[in-house]
């Protein structure tokens, strides 16, 4: 029976976005389709298989998309959901306003770490915390709509573990993306914590 993703493969896909942060290895493939889902293919085929369930998992307790459908097609990975419609936190809307851009990303953080993990079964635990990490919390990954936090996206790093996993590379994007450290004391107070370098320097170099 034909699904979702079979109906979309003849689909004429002119929107081409590879998954290419600065600090990713991934070399998945992104097609963005007419503003209303999300379509992506891996050769990871697990990793892939794992961010389908984490969506569906996640999507109970904060908008992350709707997980539609995972398929495997030629040795190929592929998971379509529901596209988060906003604005995300590195477009120049936000950088332009450092300080509402602070204040989202910490509610985003906030928000997320509030997560009862008991309620969550099977996900990553990287034995060194007790928190819902996302994994990558850098400011592409956070989606804001009418000025306020709205949803996630990449969620193939979630998983229970140090909230400063999660603080590390938020504080990495900001400055990496309004390349200045000036705001980053704001982000801070935001968050109620104190610079811990050697945390900082334990996830962002591994």
């Amino acid at each position: 029976m034909d699904g979702l993703i079979e109906i979309l493969m003849d689909y004429d896909f002119n929107n081409i976005i590879r998954v290419n942060n600065d600090h990713s290895r991934s070399n998945d493939l992104i097609y963005l389709i007419d503003d209303n889902y999300v379509l992506k293919i891996s050769n990871d085929i697990e990793n892939l298989r794992y961010e389908y369930d984490v969506c569906k998992k996640l999507s109970l307790y904060i908008n992350v998309g709707k997980a539609l459908e995972f398929r495997i097609i030629n040795n190929k990975a592929y998971f379509l959901r529901t596209m988060l419609n906003g604005l995300d936190l590195a477009c120049d809307e936000y950088l332009n306003r450092p300080f509402l851009l602070i204040d989202i990303l910490a509610d985003a953080i906030n928000k997320l770490h509030s997560i009862d993990i008991n309620n969550l079964v099977n996900i990553h635990d990287y034995k060194n915390g007790n928190v819902l990490v996302h994994g990558d919390f850098c400011l592409p990954n956070v989606i804001v709509n009418d000025d306020k936090f709205y949803g996630l996206i990449d969620l193939s790093n979630v998983g229970i573990g140090d909230p400063w996993y999660d603080y590390a590379w938020a504080i990495w994007s900001l400055e990496y993306n309004l390349k200045t450290d000036k705001y980053t004391k704001y982000l801070l107070d935001k968050l109620n914590i104190i610079f811990d370098k050697e945390k900082y320097d334990f996830y962002i170099n591994n």
